[in-house]
């Protein structure tokens, strides 16, 4: 969906980036689609909007947290209304939701992850989002991300053949308070205090996953915090041949990449169906403006510039055009489909009910129920249509 010219999108670059404006030779009109995008709440559909219309994407993947908290209870059935808006332009990976925090050894018969996940395929979603492996999510459901207690969600995703976005570790610069940014420390992400699991601890589980259910299809967001790793990322990918690797920032990559740049460009040639694009854009730009993001990114991968963006010198890779077009668009649609799966409204609405019926009986979820209103309200608008 590429509905607006270059020169708007040279302004908005121009005020994204103030007076340092910047020129790069990318590519016209190459396909993008953005793996990596999330939602907030009902307010972020607008923000949504604009960057699914004016950044030349052609498609875009919106991910739920769902198993982030309670309080993100509406965020399934906020990625299905986006979708629902724009069917033929819009993916959507739905997310887990849980009882309580920690687990125990027992899940309620109600939150069943398999029948989850049944529901979530049946509505229209085209795959999953797991954040469970960030140390933060880790440490607050308390149970190893290989416990046998996800077996049976593990293995009905693998049988399926359903496509994972697995958020696991962070850079291990959080876990030391030297070397860790201040960012970390003001969005609680600084796990040097014992309390969180080590990022090791992370990996172990990750391959205990992938020993049990080899056959996962899965991609590793944020490059599984390998960037600063080269022949380690190469051993894993050759180990573990479902399993892919996005580029979306931590901006700590591009720095990494840039170090190594010659090393790197020839590790993306040679793993080329297996790194995919996407960006972490949210509407609180907590990475950046989309087009710093996207430009940056585009000008990393398309071109041998070196150039000072985020507070470092990034070398680009310039790789051949056929590379780039797998990253940017080809190895995501090798998991999600070429089109997006369609929406079932009477699922959707069923489980908008369901989600409802939740926030009702949970006091400290009652005001959500207003919300849960609008999306039903807003399914019901389009389905007229």
């Amino acid at each position: 969906m590429k509905t607006n010219v270059k020169r708007q999108n040279d302004r908005r670059r121009r005020k994204e980036y103030g007076r340092r404006v910047i020129f790069m030779k990318l590519y016209d009109g190459i396909k993008m689609v953005d793996s990596h995008v999330h939602i907030r709440d009902y307010k972020s559909l607008d923000f949504l909007d604009n960057y699914l219309k004016n950044y030349g994407l052609d498609k875009i993947n919106v991910v739920s947290l769902a198993c982030k908290d309670e309080s993100e209870i509406t965020q399934n059935i906020l990625c299905a209304l986006f979708k629902l808006k724009y069917p033929e332009n819009v993916y959507t990976y739905g997310s887990l939701m849980y009882p309580y925090y920690p687990l125990d050894n027992k899940i309620p018969e109600n939150y069943n992850f398999v029948d989850q996940v049944k529901t979530l395929m049946d509505i229209g979603f085209d795959g999953i989002k797991m954040l469970e492996g960030k140390p933060t999510l880790r440490k607050k459901i308390g149970v190893p991300l290989d416990s046998p207690i996800y077996d049976d969600y593990y293995s009905y995703l693998e049988e399926q053949g359903i496509h994972i976005i697995f958020h696991a570790a962070d850079p291990e610069t959080f876990w030391n308070k030297d070397t860790a940014p201040e960012f970390s420390f003001e969005q609680g992400w600084f796990y040097g205090d014992g309390t969180f699991p080590e990022k090791e601890t992370i990996y172990k589980e990750i391959d205990g996953v992938l020993n049990k259910f080899p056959r996962l299809r899965v991609s590793f967001a944020h490059f599984y915090f390998l960037s600063n790793y080269l022949e380690r990322a190469k051993a894993f990918l050759n180990e573990w041949e479902n399993v892919s690797l996005d580029i979306t920032p931590g901006r700590e990559m591009y720095d990494n990449f840039s170090k190594r740049a010659p090393e790197w460009k020839n590790f993306f040639t040679k793993y080329q169906d297996r790194i995919i694009f996407g960006t972490d854009m949210e509407d609180s730009m907590f990475q950046g403006g989309p087009a710093d993001i996207i430009d940056t990114i585009r000008r990393f991968i398309e071109t041998g510039d070196k150039f000072n963006n985020w507070g470092f010198k990034i070398n680009g890779l310039g790789l051949d055009k056929d590379v780039i077009d797998k990253v940017y668009y080809k190895n995501f649609e090798s998991y999600a489909g070429k089109l997006p799966k369609k929406i079932n409204i009477d699922r959707l609405l069923e489980e908008c009910q369901r989600i409802k019926e939740i926030a009702i009986v949970k006091t400290d979820l009652n005001k959500y129920v207003q919300e849960i209103d609008k999306v039903v309200d807003a399914i019901k608008g389009i389905g007229i249509l």
